[in-house]
């Protein structure tokens, strides 16, 4: 029988496809995953190949194994037959209450220094005053009226691109981060189609081959006119939450990196008072 022909017979095995994918991109053999779930190789063989079902609670054993977002896990639960384990509410949702009022806390005590909140994508979902003082006095009024990404605001050339000292260094490492997310997530189809937007917009770094996973701090000197404001960012995620969207939330705290910058962020928000 032809190859081709033999492959469109074969019966789709998506549980097998998922793990193999998974187990690759994570450099891990059969053994090493069988061992970390606490099953057998052979077992693991069978479901991969298709000649076994893996029961609900092996497979989330190997999703815990391989160390997949709630996203992942539920993809992989429904591959098996499986119903979903964890839900994906919106973040206006009572039962996230308890999350904003910790996220509406942190944004405030890290005043008169920025911090805002982004999805998956990278979309700013809320910024403190701080944040919004700053891109206001960079980008002008008009453009904080509409959605902010915040890889795009740095990426573009007409946004933040102008007005950033260290652009090419700071471009570099937000790509990184953005790549090293995009290919973590392969299934999320709404996270590839915005990694592909930014991939098109022009004068972008030269890709690198540095497939090490980015730091988390990244050092960043804005300036408009006179003022001048470094800036060192850290990513912040939410504990261990069992809620899909809270895991995926991302807390970007920025701090001043040297005096002057502080004292230009504390002189914007004396103006604002």
């Amino acid at each position: 029988m032809d190859t081709r022909a033999f492959r469109r017979l074969r019966p789709a095995n998506p549980v097998g496809d998922l793990l193999r994918g998974w187990r690759t991109r994570r450099a891990l053999s059969q053994a090493e995953l069988a061992f970390e779930a606490g099953i057998s190789v052979k077992h693991l063989s069978y479901v991969e190949t298709g000649k076994a079902a893996a029961s609900r609670d092996i497979l989330l054993q190997l999703a815990s194994a391989l160390d997949l977002s709630l996203r992942d896990r539920n993809a992989l639960l429904e591959a098996g037959g499986f119903a979903r384990q964890y839900g994906e509410r919106d973040l206006s949702a009572p039962e996230l209450a308890e999350a904003r009022r910790a996220i509406d806390l942190l944004l405030l005590r890290h005043e008169p220094f920025p911090a805002i909140v982004t999805d998956r994508r990278w979309n700013v979902m809320q910024a403190n005053r701080a944040a919004s003082r700053l891109m206001t006095m960079v980008l002008g009024p008009t453009r904080m009226q509409r959605p902010l990404n915040h890889m795009r605001m740095f990426l573009a050339p007409d946004e933040l691109k102008p007005f950033v000292e260290n652009w090419p260094i700071v471009a570099a490492a937000l790509l990184a981060r953005a790549r090293h997310e995009a290919m973590a997530a392969p299934l999320d189809e709404a996270l590839q189609s915005t990694w592909r937007e930014l991939m098109r917009l022009p004068q972008l770094p030269a890709a690198t081959e540095d497939n090490s996973v980015p730091g988390p701090l990244c050092e960043v000197r804005l300036r408009k006119g006179d003022v001048g404001i470094g800036l060192i960012g850290a990513v912040l995620t939410l504990g261990t939450p069992q809620d899909v969207t809270l895991q995926e939330l991302r807390v970007e705290m920025f701090m001043p990196v040297d005096a002057a910058s502080e004292g230009a962020l504390v002189a914007l928000a004396a103006q604002d008072a």
